[in-house]
């Protein structure tokens, strides 16, 4: 080590670091949120690595202070944690992702936070070391004085805006008065804060206010407004009514949501004026002050919502004076209502008029019919020719009406059997009502037996249908809106209301239905962190002549569910296969169950018919563009 090497060395260790002291992984909301405890301030540096998936996090000015360098975690998305004194002024911590993540790092006061969404479900929180809750500052500064609380005078401390660090605070409870400290190392938070790949949260981009703590113990409440005002720079006035005393321990928190939960706590809340000044006053004392206040109208476009769906929303916090319309044209809110009303109201909008995620859905429904059919049949036709009985069920019957035994063209008889009453004569019909229907094979044979014929059919059938339809629908949609696409047809039927025409002569009176068929689906996503759920019903739809007289049916294959799906994943939500095997034996009794000798006698037809239908639908989350 050279001389210059060693006294920068030197020179940072003689610099003051803030120590890492603790780490969580935690749950929040549809987020998995990762908190660095440090008791001092830090720069930071942020940046993500692949092969494998990696969130690097560099804190300048910082010192390792944990028990260990590798942590196991295995939850919220998160492997394992390593930290490392990567320089001596530097400490490099690295999240080990399972996959490549959107995030966002928030610097807090004694505390780093980076947050993304949470690609599993719920799962408890992991910790090491000295960890924030939220319920500790990081470092305080008691400067507090004594002070009973009871008489007009100012007592209590001084808040303190520039702390230092390496001080500790005091036990809470060695005065009874008012004790006020702030954390001094970070700044709160600005209004946009710099995110390191996607926009925060709504709760994480507002801007929070100086952190206090602070011990009241049977506090004048005029006191404890006063030391608010003290501490914030801000006016605060109290109305004529507001009395009592306060007992409150306040620990690390913004000074407005300390002040608001005291004030609830004592039945107050207070109101800012449009020249900043903060009233605070009973509730039911505002609420009537409101009745008499002057009324203002307020236009409050909406960017991302329909305007319609928020004015039932809007109603439940109006008064009994204040009114909402819209101005469709604008897609605004149009609101009249006192002025302290609106200040409430504007909030919520705010809340409700948020950009919603869309989802692109990609289905596919296949469906094969596949039908395969056999049939062979022997029909047999014997004929006592020329003058004799004669069966008309396959083959033309003749007569040798002038006996010079030859069959002329106006001695054939095709439309009736024939039938001798006057001697003796034999004539038979075998199978001759089943035979296949367009068969593939056909053999005719004749045998002459004196005066009399047989002739013999040999027919065979062996046919396979199959029909396949694919369809590969794809739709995009919001949040929490349903979409539909079809692809078919709408098939108009005619509806007879038989009962119309039955008074008074009246013809039966026919009105016309349209039923949609072809391929229709219809869903609504709702967006779960990287998780879909969907609302889904998908259908295939066809019509197929109906075999008596009522004219057509529906042959429709579809399914409906819910299903949860991770972004970009494939889910099978419809799987059905149905078969149909029908054997019909039909021939000469007794004959027909001959051992080998049976299939002479007999005509045989086999069908099977099968059908599958299977659905899958993979949703895409559209993720918003990076500024």
């Amino acid at each position: 080590m050279n001389l210059l090497t060693a006294t920068l060395w030197l020179a940072t260790l003689a610099e003051p670091q803030a120590a890492v002291t603790g780490l969580q992984v935690l749950p929040a909301g549809g987020q998995t949120e990762i908190v660095i405890a440090v008791d001092g301030p830090v720069a930071t540096r942020d940046f993500l690595l692949t092969d494998p998936v990696r969130l690097v996090v560099d804190l300048s000015g910082a010192r390792h202070a944990l028990p260990a360098e590798r942590f196991a975690v295995g939850r919220g998305g998160v492997r394992a944690v390593r930290t490392s004194q990567f320089q001596p002024n530097v400490v490099r911590v690295v999240v080990e992702l399972d996959a490549p993540v959107r995030y966002t790092v928030i610097r807090a006061d004694g505390a780093i936070r980076i947050a993304f969404p949470n690609p599993g479900g719920a799962f408890t929180a992991w910790s090491v070391g000295t960890a924030r809750t939220g319920t500790e500052p990081a470092w305080t500064d008691r400067n507090a004085s004594a002070g009973t609380g009871t008489g007009p005078a100012r007592t209590g401390p001084q808040p303190v805006t520039g702390a230092d660090p390496a001080r500790t605070a005091q036990a809470d409870d060695e005065t009874p008065g008012p004790a006020t400290t702030a954390p001094a190392a970070f700044p709160a938070p600005p209004a946009a804060a710099a995110p390191s790949a996607r926009a925060a949260p709504a709760a994480q981009r507002r801007p929070q206010e100086r952190r206090i703590t602070v011990h009241f113990q049977q506090t004048s409440i005029l006191d404890v407004l006063a030391t608010f005002a003290e501490f914030s720079g801000r006016s605060i006035v109290a109305g004529a009514n507001v009395t009592g005393t306060v007992t409150a321990d306040i620990r690390d928190q913004p000074w407005d949501v300390a002040l608001d939960a005291i004030l609830q706590a004592h039945g107050l809340a207070a109101r800012e004026t449009e020249s900043g000044i903060i009233r605070v006053d009973a509730v039911d004392k505002i609420r009537e002050r409101e009745k008499v206040e002057d009324l203002v109208t307020r236009q409050y476009p909406i960017r991302y919502v329909p305007v319609d769906s928020l004015v039932n929303t809007v109603k439940g916090f109006l008064s009994e004076r204040g009114k909402v319309t819209t101005n469709p044209a604008a897609n605004a809110l149009v609101i009249t209502e006192a002025r302290s009303v609106l200040e409430r109201i504007e909030p919520t909008i705010a809340q409700l008029d948020v950009r919603r995620p869309q989802v692109t859905i990609s289905a596919k429904i296949i469906f094969i019919d596949r039908t395969a059919l056999e049939e062979f049949g022997i029909t047999y036709d014997l004929k006592d020719a020329p003058n004799g009985n004669q069966l008309k069920g396959i083959a033309p019957g003749w007569i040798d009406k002038d006996g010079d035994g030859v069959f002329d063209d106006d001695e054939q008889v095709d439309d009736r059997d024939i039938v001798l009453l006057r001697g003796n004569s034999i004539a038979a019909l075998a199978n001759a009502k089943y035979r296949p229907t367009a068969p593939s094979l056909q053999v005719l044979t004749s045998l002459a037996l004196n005066r009399h014929s047989l002739i013999s059919f040999i027919e065979a059938l062996q046919q396979l249908q199959l029909s396949d339809i694919q369809a590969s629908p794809v739709v995009t949609t919001m949040d929490n809106r349903e979409a539909r696409i079809q692809v078919g047809e709408e098939t108009p039927i005619r509806v007879i209301d038989v009962g119309a025409g039955t008074q008074g002569g009246v013809p039966p009176r026919a009105t016309v239905q349209l039923k949609e068929t072809g391929i229709i689906l219809r869903v609504k996503p709702h967006v779960t962190g990287d998780q879909v759920l969907l609302d889904l019903h998908a259908e295939r739809s066809n019509i197929a002549v109906a075999p008596s007289d009522i004219g057509v049916t529906f042959q429709t294959q579809e399914s409906a569910t819910q299903v949860l799906v991770r972004d970009g994943e494939t889910v099978v939500i419809g799987g059905l296969t149905i078969v149909e095997k029908s054997r019909v034996r039909v021939g000469i009794p007794y004959l027909m169950d001959l051992p080998l000798l049976g299939a002479l006698f007999r005509s045989t037809s086999e069908r099977e018919t099968k059908k599958d239908l299977l659905i899958m639908v993979t949703p895409h989350i559209v993720r918003e563009a990076e500024g």
